[in-house]
């Protein structure tokens, strides 16, 4: 299963969330320090001035308290209980800022709801000041919509700026399969839409050659077309049946490279009707088992298909896969050819093996690409070195992949993977 946060977007979606998180706790713990460090230092103050006029009494202490709004208690009158909430200290920001600054020996404490207890240092009598300060609790539920508010901004910017990405993968990968579709539409930064102009004319000069190509292969191997039938039809006119012989086999060689040169140069069958690869595989294969429906052992091609009905390709695309396949194993390798599938959970496998002396490891690469033959092991006068090329060029076409390997006991192994959403109906 692919991760999602290996991507882009993922990517994009992590750096941007974790980045907002850390600047807003950051910010959030610099203004509270800095928002305690102010309160305290004011406060300081009242509490001084409060306890300097505590110490006076008389009517000015009563003025006093009503001006800065806060009360007078005295603890002697007040139950154990209430006391003890003057002389138990809490521990923050503020009451910290504030023992610093009153004489030492004072008591700090804050409850819950914000209201401020001091006691002097030396004094019976306590200061009340009511919500002193505002619980950061109160913020939270707004601090925390802003910040999933600001998330979901991110998330959404990102999905905009990864979508012509997304969009201009997806287009590389189909053309690169060979389907040559509309161009990609520009969008994005300014960067984002160079680059997807960019590919946009790439792909529209290399679809262009490959139109040019094709035509090219298809117009020379439709005139040799002719020219090949009128020598075939004069070596029926030879007296000496070795020359004819001989002629009539090297107008079929001739035949065969064109009939190979029109296949590379046309694209996969659009209204082929879909079979399935096994039933295909029994019907044009069924002289590899004996009547009995066991396997000959004299068979040029055993069959081991265990993919089931599912596995559908068009007719013509799987007729060309695997008649160039088992043409070619037939040709360079060694019978029996052994022709295999498998349903795994999101693809089909097919699978071509021969026993002949396989390939060099050093060009197993170089078998796949057009008009090159291996000589002497796998080269002939009948080929044009098409076959492996047709072969990766189709099943490119319907989104699988092609590995060639050397068996270990020897045989050449042609593997194709075919993803299931393209594979089936």
């Amino acid at each position: 299963m692919k991760n999602p946060l290996d991507t882009l977007f993922g990517r994009l979606v992590i750096t941007t969330v974790g980045l907002l998180v850390l600047v807003h706790l950051t910010s959030l713990l610099l203004i509270d320090r800095t928002r305690a460090s102010l309160a305290a230092f004011h406060i300081s103050r009242v509490v001084e001035a409060a306890a300097s006029m505590s110490e006076q009494g008389g009517g000015s202490e009563r003025s006093v308290a009503n001006i800065l709004g806060i009360s007078f208690v005295d603890l002697q009158r007040l139950p154990a209980a209430g006391a003890q909430r003057f002389v138990n200290d809490t521990r923050g920001p503020m009451e910290g800022q504030l023992r610093h600054a009153l004489p030492a020996g004072s008591h700090v404490a804050m409850d819950s709801e914000g209201t401020l207890r001091v006691l002097p240092a030396g004094s019976t009598r306590g200061i009340v000041l009511p919500q002193a300060e505002v619980p950061l609790s109160l913020f939270t539920d707004a601090l925390a919509l802003t910040l999933v508010f600001a998330i979901v901004v991110a998330v959404i910017l990102a999905w905009q700026l990864n979508r012509p990405i997304r969009d201009l993968a997806a287009a590389a990968r189909k053309h690169r399969a060979g389907h040559h579709l509309n161009l990609v539409r520009k969008r994005g930064p300014r960067e984002l839409r160079e680059l997807i102009g960019d590919f946009n004319d790439m792909t529209s000069e290399l679809a262009e050659a490959e139109r040019e190509r094709a035509v090219m292969l298809a117009s020379i191997a439709h005139d040799l077309r002719m020219p090949i039938t009128r020598m075939q039809v004069r070596a029926d006119l030879l007296t000496d049946s070795g020359d004819r012989d001989g002629f009539l086999r090297d107008t079929k060689s001739m035949s065969r490279i064109i009939t190979q040169f029109l296949d590379f140069a046309r694209e996969s069958s659009e209204g082929s009707p879909q079979v399935s690869v096994d039933a295909h595989c029994r019907r044009d294969y069924t002289d590899a088992l004996s009547p009995g429906g066991e396997p000959d052992a004299d068979a040029l091609v055993t069959l081991d298909l265990r993919a089931g009905l599912d596995f559908m390709l068009p007719t013509v695309d799987i007729d060309r896969i695997l008649s160039n396949l088992v043409e070619n194993a037939l040709t360079y390798g060694e019978p029996p050819v052994e022709i295999s599938t498998r349903a795994h959970e999101d693809h089909y496998e097919l699978v071509v093996r021969d026993h002949g002396p396989g390939v060099p490891e050093t060009d197993l690469d170089r078998v796949l690409r057009p008009f090159v033959r291996l000589d002497p092991a796998r080269g002939g006068t009948a080929h044009s070195g098409l076959g492996l090329a047709i072969v990766r060029r189709l099943v490119r076409h319907h989104g699988g992949t092609l590995q060639v390997t050397n068996a270990i006991d020897g045989g050449l192994v042609i593997a194709m993977a075919f993803p299931k959403r393209s594979s089936t109906r």
